[in-house]
């Protein structure tokens, strides 16, 4: 009966310490310690002191029962209070641990141990086994091994590096040309032919003079020169892909834009600059087509008021514009008055609604004219620009090897012809060294 009553005080009245790896024994029952300080209350257990429940089980037994009784009870009981202290002892140094447990729980953190490819690698092949093995029995004809590596999905999932770009949906281009040559020329269409030829007058001889009533009137005559000028092609190719065709936002309407606008500063070029050997157009600076200035101005503004002078005195000529440099355009506007130091224009040159006009002609900035010149002219009646095929711009997929290689060949060219009528429609004056 005693025994009894100790399996029942040693079941009931103990906390069940449950451990892995330490056991106290006593006799057949055992009390167990958790490495891990894990202490689970039985439901059933009343809290009470084990030691003080020992200690008046002693008490009772000592009152009631025989020396030799007391001796066998004492050594059975002896080593249930030496295991008991031990376990206490281990409780306690373990109690600031459950205590920091209890509070935070929830909030640890918890170092997430990297592995190499190799671990992934390894861990997949032993969960694949069987597979494995199958086919290494030549069982299966393929093997499969996905290899995933989980954790949580970033933007370091993603592959490539403009995930989340907003793309701009046209291409920001090269600078245009505000003003081209051909925007104050008359523009005409021509039909099929080489060239185009026109009659001009030349000085001839004689004049008219009065006469008296019986006297012989002077013989005059009229010289008429013909001239002619080419047609040119003006023309280029480049070659693309139909991926960067379909791909890349805006790049159709980028070359539609593009090189038109290339064409035309070539164009440009030609028509002011151009020597007049095929290909070539016979530009306004070719000898043939215009007169110098003969002005010895040291001011700009001086010497352009020189050249429309010249023109329309010298040549009888009626001036329509004035072309130059942006920066020797824009010059003008820093001009001070010598003896109270204000900005004004110089003397008749006026500025309306945005347009500089000296002695009523239009100033045109344009990039067309080469740095250190400028142009005054008849622009209207001086030369034409003719156009016999329109500036086009065409995609040709069978070209080359555009098939085999998924590339579309991209050609713009015009066909024109550029006269000018005469020399003395157009004064080429130089920008003085002061200006």
């Amino acid at each position: 009966m005693l025994h009894t009553y100790v399996r029942f005080a040693a079941k009931r009245n103990l906390p069940k310490i449950i451990s892995h790896r330490q056991h106290i024994g006593f006799g057949r029952h055992n009390i167990a310690y958790k490495s891990d300080s894990k202490i689970e209350d039985d439901n059933d257990t009343e809290e009470y002191d084990i030691s003080e429940k020992l200690n008046q089980v002693k008490s009772a037994l000592e009152t009631t029962l025989t020396k030799k009784q007391k001796d066998i009870i004492d050594k059975a009981i002896g080593p249930l209070e030496t295991g008991l202290q031990e376990l206490k002892e281990r409780a306690d140094k373990n109690q600031g641990v459950i205590d920091a447990f209890v509070v935070n729980k929830g909030r640890e953190k918890h170092e997430i141990k990297n592995k190499s490819f190799e671990d992934f690698l390894r861990d997949t092949v032993i969960e694949n086994q069987d597979a494995v093995a199958k086919f290494a029995r030549k069982e299966s004809k393929s093997l499969i091994l996905d290899i995933k590596v989980v954790g949580d999905m970033t933007t370091g999932n993603v592959t490539g590096s403009r995930y989340g770009s907003i793309f701009a949906p046209n291409i920001i281009q090269q600078p245009y040309r505000k003003v081209h040559v051909r925007d104050f020329l008359p523009i005409s269409s021509a039909g099929p032919g080489n060239t185009y030829t026109f009659m001009r007058e030349g000085t001839g001889e004689g004049d008219i003079t009065p006469t008296a009533e019986t006297s012989t009137k002077p013989q005059i005559d009229l010289d008429l020169i013909e001239d002619s000028v080419n047609f040119e092609i003006i023309a280029g190719w480049l070659r693309v892909t139909r991926k960067a065709m379909n791909n890349i936002p805006g790049f159709i309407s980028w070359l539609q834009r593009r090189l038109p606008e290339k064409l035309m500063r070539v164009e440009d070029t030609q028509l002011l600059y151009g020597n007049g050997a095929t290909p070539n157009l016979k530009g306004i600076s070719h000898a043939d087509n215009h007169v110098a200035e003969t002005s010895t101005a040291t001011v700009l503004a001086e010497r352009i008021i020189d050249a429309i002078s010249q023109l329309e005195d010298s040549n009888e000529r009626y001036a329509t514009a004035v072309i130059l440099r942006p920066k020797e355009y824009y010059g003008f506007f820093k001009n001070k008055a010598a003896g109270s130091g204000e900005y004004d224009l110089p003397r008749n040159f006026t500025f309306v609604n945005g347009v500089l006009y000296v002695s009523g002609i239009a100033v045109i900035p344009t990039t067309a004219v080469v740095d250190g010149d400028f142009f005054v002219g008849d622009w209207v009646d001086g030369a034409q620009l003719l156009v016999q095929e329109g500036m086009r711009l065409e995609f040709f997929e069978q070209d080359g090897t555009n098939v085999r290689e998924n590339k579309v060949t991209v050609r713009i060219e015009e066909s024109v012809a550029f006269p000018v009528f005469g020399e003395s429609f157009f004064i080429k004056g130089e920008v003085p060294a002061e200006s």
